[in-house]
């Protein structure tokens, strides 16, 4: 129905059939990857309204990464039923290289 369209398209406005067709069996381009991220977990205290003391708990060869993840995980909010909880989480923070 769609190439019927096309082709009713064509030929009302003088355009070659067959380069319209041509265009319809070319493949559509490859869509662009997004970079992918390093996941780091971190083990973090909730103290207040924040996460402190973070540490990653897996491995990751640049410790750049680490740090940005330690500094993304400083301002993630903490809902206030947590708050001034004490408690230790374990949080996955996605760190694009």
């Amino acid at each position: 129905m769609f190439a019927a369209a096309i082709l009713a398209l064509s030929l009302t406005h003088g355009a070659p059939i067959q380069s319209k067709l041509d265009q319809l069996a070319q493949p559509a381009a490859a869509p662009v990857e997004a970079p992918k991220g390093v996941a780091v977990i971190l083990d973090c205290q909730i103290a207040s309204k924040s996460l402190t003391d973070c540490k990653a708990v897996n491995e990751v060869a640049d410790s750049s990464v680490v740090a940005e993840a330690i500094r993304m995980a400083g301002v993630v909010p903490v809902p206030e039923a947590l708050a001034d909880s004490g408690a230790r989480i374990r949080i996955r923070m996605n760190v694009a290289p």
